[in-house]
């Protein structure tokens, strides 16, 4: 979605929240005016704005005459991207999942003690596509961070879709329901180890060789790295059909990776 193109920033409000895995709060969005919110946009990525106390209205940016982001009085707010993982039309609902840390995190924390009434600042949806919509072979790959990406993803293949989807998550009880092309796999790995070998070996025993395969990895910043160096130098995918996008990275903020992130996004 072009720069220009994408909706004004929006407050919106927590109309209800729920524990739907021992790691996954799944929040539900209300907005005064949800009329232009962008249409077939789940798994696309959004900004969230936070207040300094939760009962307070963060502040929202604007845009200027020559379309860059500007803040009231230089002051940005904390900001976290998620994705989509519904908008549900007719309900005018955003639907959120945020991982539940054990560790302390700005977002985690905010979505575990969610109360309806809470507002947040939000932008979006924006982002390159999640996946090649013309190929005929599909692989995603991803942690908990990416789950809500891959789900609304896989949701929206056509019915004959072939493919593999391998997802790593910390318990048995994590696993969520998927909609899904019958000819896709779905493989959750539990607390496994050599991930890219499991992998790898799978890739080499499945008949998809002469296919035109898209790719998709998303979660934490070495096994996004260390898989896109597999596809594309192993297996030989190109760029067009491949989205590589580290969605975090180990010990490190969202403001402290932020520029790392992107040299390692504008590699593709």
């Amino acid at each position: 979605m072009a720069q220009n193109s994408l909706p004004l920033p929006r407050y919106i409000s927590v109309q209800s929240s729920e524990k739907i895995t021992p790691h996954l709060q799944r929040v539900y969005f209300s907005s005064e005016d949800f009329s232009d919110f962008p249409k077939n946009q789940n798994g696309a990525h959004i900004k969230f704005f936070f207040p300094e106390q939760p009962e307070l209205k963060p502040i929202l940016p604007s845009r200027n005459e020559q379309g860059k982001v500007v803040w009231p009085n230089g002051d940005k707010p904390i900001t976290r991207t998620y994705t989509i993982r519904h908008f549900l039309e007719n309900e005018q609902l955003l639907v959120v999942d945020f991982v539940r840390h054990t560790e302390f995190g700005i977002a985690a924390n905010w979505a575990k003690q969610a109360q309806p009434g809470q507002i947040l600042g939000l932008a979006g949806p924006g982002g390159r596509a999640r996946f090649n919509p013309e190929a005929n072979y599909w692989v995603f790959i991803g942690d908990l961070s990416a789950l809500p990406m891959i789900a609304a993803s896989v949701e929206l293949l056509p019915e004959h879709a072939q493919g593999e989807v391998w997802i790593e998550i910390e318990a048995e009880n994590d696993r969520i329901e998927l909609i899904h092309p019958k000819a896709v796999n779905i493989n959750w790995l539990i607390n496994q180890t050599n991930i890219e070998t499991q992998i790898e070996d799978a890739m080499q025993r499945l008949n998809w060789l002469d296919s035109n395969i898209s790719v998709s990895l998303a979660g934490e910043n070495t096994r996004v790295v260390s898989l896109r160096h597999l596809f594309r130098n192993k297996f030989g995918v190109n760029k067009a059909n491949m989205y590589a996008v580290p969605y975090w990275k180990v010990g490190q903020t969202e403001e402290g990776y932020h520029q790392e992130r992107h040299q390692v996004m504008d590699e593709e």
